[in-house]
């Protein structure tokens, strides 16, 4: 008898693992592009939209790839096929048969103006909740485009409930909470927009005593429109608010909860607070070390893990390629074939270009950045790094009009891209020794560029 218990405890023991370690997300899915880097994205939180990577695998010959992952709440989610992405609302214990599209971009055409990658669900078993949020944010959008003038120059503020019965007429009974909320959130930034009352209508009826949702994003829509500032609106004095943060954290907190929204939704307050205090770090230079330290207190005092959470995200982009930050390594391939890695400048300040197809602006870039390169001669290095699709063309640039500093080959290395956050090409950065940012981005060469090197170089 004591052998057989023995036995069931060992096989619910192994059930149970099994349980904790199988994954509650399963994507089948197929793209158009071959041996292709695959990862799945989910956000952290929907304010500051900071990302992890919770799956990662590659497409094969034939562009079929599976991404497998645990999440315990309804996610926004993008999935990266290279480094294009789709985006997708992700429910546990779901499954999801896709299909995305990278659509082939003509030459000519600039950044803003290429063609979006398509993903088209096959099948799902996610109780509707993709279905349902796509439909709702269509429908939505339609409504507000069909209904433009009477909603934001007349004001018919009744309006939204004819949006209730067109979404019940077109999908039927909401679902899931997530939805509802999406709805919702999405009705208050259209009443935002209606009533000219600085937020106060808003603030009232989706924000006071209610719950914080840090990954809907309608919330999170409208919670920045409505707070971003609200530490610069008129409900403080400003030479008060100013003797309050430099009186020290409590003294700061004391004046705060003079107002009634803050003092009486302390979860609220604490968001609110620390994305004004990222704001000021980023328009308040002088002050970065005491905003940082109001950042550590909250984080350490909160009662709200979720809020820890959120500030350790602010936090962490705030330091993102901030200045003196170690800058994110590389090892690539020169023009004659030779290694090149980051960590062979220790001793040297560089200029970083990051380069995709030849254009007039490269071309007139390129010209600016040889007549620095001569004034510069070895005090600053000019490293240039090329798209592999690229880089022989800039390899015959090279050469035709006899530049002489350093061309790398990005090769396959495509995620360096979204080390150093590229968006657009060129792209330019500052390195001082030691590997450490000095400025990224950093302006072209025809507009500052080389004032920027030589304050930065000034001060090594």
């Amino acid at each position: 008898m004591k052998k057989n218990v023995f036995y069931l405890i060992m096989i619910l023991s192994l059930l149970s693992t099994v349980s904790l370690n199988s994954q509650n997300i399963i994507i089948n899915g197929k793209t158009n592009k071959s041996n292709a880097v695959l990862r799945l994205f989910v956000f952290d939180d929907l304010l500051t939209c900071e990302e992890s990577i919770i799956c990662e695998t590659r497409s094969d010959a034939n562009g079929v790839f599976r991404l497998e992952a645990t999440i315990k709440e309804i996610m926004i989610a993008q999935i990266a096929v290279n480094l294009e992405r789709v985006d997708l609302v992700l429910n546990p214990n779901s499954s999801y048969d896709l299909e995305i599209t990278i659509p082939k971009q003509e030459t000519d055409v600039s950044y803003f103006e290429r063609q979006k990658p398509t993903l088209k669900i096959i099948k799902t078993d996610d109780q509707d909740l993709y279905y349902q949020f796509y439909m709702t944010e269509s429908l939505i959008n339609d409504f507000i485009l069909d209904n433009f003038n009477a909603l934001y120059r007349t004001r018919r503020t009744f309006l939204l409930d004819t949006l209730d019965r067109q979404i019940k007429e077109a999908i039927g009974e909401i679902r899931s909470d997530f939805v509802r909320d999406y709805i919702r959130y999405k009705k208050g930034a259209t009443v935002m927009a209606i009533k000219n009352d600085d937020g106060k209508s808003v603030m009232e009826l989706y924000f006071n005593k209610q719950k914080v949702l840090y990954m809907q994003p309608a919330y999170m829509e409208v919670f920045k429109e409505v707070f971003t500032d609200y530490l610069q609106s008129s409900r403080f004095e400003p030479s008060a608010l100013l003797d309050s943060f430099y009186a020290g954290y409590d003294s700061f907190w004391q004046f705060l909860n003079k107002d009634a929204l803050l003092a009486g939704n302390p979860q609220l307050s604490e968001v609110i607070v620390a994305w004004n205090l990222r704001r000021m770090y980023y328009e308040n230079p002088g002050e970065r070390i005491i905003i940082s330290e109001y950042l550590d207190k909250i984080k350490q005092n909160t009662n709200y893990l979720k809020n820890s959470y959120l500030i350790a995200n602010i936090q962490k982009q705030m330091s993102r390629l901030a200045y003196n930050t170690p800058a994110p390594q590389f090892s690539l391939k020169d023009m004659n074939d030779h290694i090149v890695k980051l960590t062979d400048f220790n001793d040297n300040m560089i200029l970083l270009q990051f380069v995709e197809k030849i254009s007039p602006m490269i071309d007139y870039q390129f010209t600016v950045l040889n007549d620095l390169h001569q004034q510069w001669q070895d005090t600053i290095q000019i490293v240039t790094i090329a798209t592999k699709d690229c880089f022989t063309d800039y390899q015959q640039l090279f050469k035709e009009k006899g530049f002489d500093w350093i061309l790398l080959n990005l090769n396959d290395d495509i995620l360096l891209l979204e080390q150093y956050q590229i968006k657009t090409f060129p792209d330019y950065l500052i390195i001082k020794p030691n590997n450490k940012i000095g400025m990224a981005p950093a302006p072209a060469p025809d507009q500052y560029l080389e004032y920027h090197v030589r304050r930065i170089f000034k001060h090594l």
